[in-house]
């Protein structure tokens, strides 16, 4: 009788036809709306694991994000993130993630442990609206508008020519649960990552987060919006993405 002949690797399954490149992640002419709040410690405490120490009003930070190109081709993605230390450093722990590529779906998830979902992103600024303000939104599931973010520019901060460099530390949970019924995760650690973005062109200005039609599928509306902190709006931006070498089991 005979055998398989594909020999096993590391890439993800199907393994005859990975659906994602490994290793780091990279991104070019991304278009990134950034909008920051306060929230409660209460509000947000439900989402967060218990081993993550929170502020009392802790900063998140949402972003609507248009991809040009990516290691994994050009999409379009939100992120809802909160402020939490661990081990006294300092994280991004993302909370969701909603974006309209299934490879980036799957690679997020599978290799570094990010809560992405596919759905819908409604983000193209490039385009006239007819009014200052600026307007990008989630949908999931289709046509159920969960998430909106409007922006409105006040003033273009001096950027150098080779552009502005922040970088971040991000924090995940990454779980893979046991087929077998009772038994504890098969996979199930703290995924630190670092993030690196360079843009060319930065806006400051104001901005609102909203939630039109709050699902519990997805439930960012019942974290408190206390007060906005900032509004940016970035383009000609580069991302890179990738692990920080550590992975805490927990």
């Amino acid at each position: 009788m005979p055998f398989g002949t594909f020999e096993l690797t590391g890439d993800a399954i199907p393994q005859y036809a990975p659906p994602y490149p490994t290793g780091d992640c990279d991104f070019t002419g991304s278009t990134i709306l950034v909008v920051t709040y306060r929230t409660t410690a209460h509000s947000v405490a439900p989402f967060v694991p218990s081993m993550l120490e929170l502020e009392d009003e802790p900063l998140i930070t949402v972003r609507l994000l248009r991809h040009s190109m990516t290691s994994f081709g050009p999409y379009n993605e939100y992120t809802h993130g909160v402020d939490v230390r661990y081990r006294g450093e300092k994280y991004e722990y993302f909370l969701s993630l909603i974006l309209d590529n299934e490879s980036p779906v799957l690679a997020g998830r599978e290799q570094y442990g990010f809560p992405k979902k596919f759905g819908t992103v409604e983000f193209n600024p490039s385009e006239p609206c007819g009014t200052r303000v600026m307007r990008g939104h989630v949908e999931h599931p289709p046509h159920q508008k969960i998430l909106q973010m409007n922006y409105s520019p006040v003033r273009k901060q001096a950027v150098p020519d080779v552009g502005m460099t922040v970088e971040t530390r991000c924090m995940n949970l990454r779980v893979l649960p046991s087929p077998i019924a009772g038994q504890p995760p098969s996979v199930r650690e703290l995924m630190p990552l670092a993030l690196k973005i360079t843009a060319k062109e930065i806006w400051e200005g104001e901005g609102s987060v909203s939630f039109p039609e709050p699902s519990e599928v997805d439930p960012m509306h019942r974290i408190e919006i206390m007060r906005y902190e900032s509004a940016h709006f970035l383009r000609e931006a580069n991302l890179w993405l990738g692990p920080t070498g550590d992975v805490y089991s927990v």
